[in-house]
């Protein structure tokens, strides 16, 4: 019974330190993947119109201080 048991032990060790990448492919290719790219695409033009309205806020308050 000892031995059963250890050796069930030593199973679930082994199987509980597995260095596999299954869970990092599962967070890659989830269902919302098309969602999220696009959110990431819509904070880059944000990024890009922000700066836009930098450069030409500050256009502005050269031309003002002449």
């Amino acid at each position: 019974m000892i031995k059963i048991t250890c050796i069930v032990m030593i199973t679930l060790f082994i199987t509980a330190c597995n260095d596999s990448d299954t869970s990092q492919q599962v967070e890659q290719d989830h269902v919302w993947k098309q969602q999220t790219d696009m959110i990431d695409k819509a904070k880059g033009v944000e990024q890009l119109l922000n700066n836009a309205a930098i450069e030409q806020q500050q256009l502005i308050d050269r031309q003002t201080q002449q």
